[in-house]
């Protein structure tokens, strides 16, 4: 069983329910998964290094709500965030969108997800500048996440910040003190108000929010696990097909590990309704989940050389990975990519 499977098998039925509430993103999300590794984007015609054969394979689809594609971009986002590592401790902080709002943002989601990223940044930033004794410049990396393990609709952006920052005024490299960061509900409550007025600045109105808000703080030690855990729903879709366990023609039932219980769950749906609940979670065209900011940012780089020289960090090779390579599957050699056939063009 995979998505695209399913999405094949009950199409019909989801363009019967959901069709006229179904954006254009999201049916370009649902052509290309019904699409990748098939005639559809054209095939690759692979030779052995170490005999004569010659095989052809379908190319994938490449879009970032597929569950098959993306691997290789995965890792070289991983090895880019790692050349970035500091000997500090991390702190992953995570500013979630109250209930209250999430029919707001369904409807605008450029706007609002746009403005998640800036309110959240923008709170840290200005508690690192006020926190005493630290004064400093923050920096963080930053990924939007849609959905809860269960898919629903939860929008919420995690960012991942190293314990300390730049000091402009002085020219030096501040480390926080302590194993602790900042105040969760101090951050709610400017978060909070910082995006309410955001929001009715952009010109949409708010409905009736609680006064208190959640943001999670939490020291997550060395920052390697914590980049890693963003990388898993980063460029693969927001279900792996492992995770799909059952297709009886109706329903459609996938697992998931409880947040709290840490136990194994089920949820089962009809087909159409498993289809609805995936493509919800399509990002609108162009609009980039991951972000650096401060000198983690692609254009301090001269700064960022400057802190790790600062926190005598020895700064990994480049890596320069490859994409795995197709094995011959006569002689188990890898394959060299030797011609490119484009898709037939469509009629109509």
């Amino acid at each position: 069983m995979n998505l695209a499977t399913i999405a094949s098998d009950y199409l019909t039925r989801f363009k019967a329910a959901y069709g006229g509430a179904t954006t254009p993103d999201q049916w370009s999300a649902l052509n290309a998964i019904l699409g990748c590794r098939t005639a559809q984007y054209g095939t690759l015609t692979a030779a052995c290094t170490g005999c004569d054969v010659l095989t052809q394979h379908a190319r994938s689809c490449g879009h970032r709500s597929c569950n098959r594609c993306q691997n290789y971009n995965t890792t070289q986002w991983l090895e880019r965030q790692q050349r970035k590592l500091l000997p500090v401790s991390y702190f992953m902080v995570t500013f979630t969108l109250p209930y209250e709002l999430r029919a707001l943002a369904k409807r605008n989601q450029r706007v609002i997800y746009t403005l998640l990223f800036d309110c959240a940044v923008g709170t840290l930033k200005t508690f690192g500048l006020n926190e005493k004794g630290l004064a400093a410049e923050l920096a963080m990396t930053g990924v939007l996440h849609t959905h809860t393990r269960k898919l629903d609709y939860h929008p919420h952006i995690h960012l991942i910040v190293p314990g300390g920052g730049v000091n402009r005024r002085r020219n030096e490299w501040r480390t926080l003190k302590g194993n602790y960061l900042f105040n969760g509900f101090r951050l709610a409550s400017v978060f909070r108000a910082r995006l309410l007025k955001a929001i009715r600045q952009a010109g949409l109105s708010t409905p009736i929010t609680p006064k208190k808000w959640v943001v999670q703080c939490q020291r997550v030690g060395k920052g390697l696990p914590a980049i890693k855990y963003l990388s898993r729903y980063l460029y693969r879709g927001v279900i792996s097909n492992a995770c799909i366990v059952q297709d009886d023609g109706e329903y459609v039932t996938f697992q998931y590990k409880d947040s709290r219980s840490g136990t194994l769950e089920t949820r089962r749906l009809k087909g159409e309704d498993f289809i609805k609940l995936v493509l919800q979670h399509t990002l609108p065209k162009g609009f980039r989940r991951a972000r650096d900011y401060g000198f983690l940012h692609g254009n301090a780089k001269k700064l960022l050389q400057r802190v790790q020289w600062l926190l005598k960090v020895a700064v990994p090779k480049r890596d320069n990975s490859q994409r795995p390579a197709f094995i011959c599957p006569s002689c188990k050699a890898p394959m060299h990519v030797i011609g490119f056939s484009r898709p037939a063009s469509r009629s109509g």
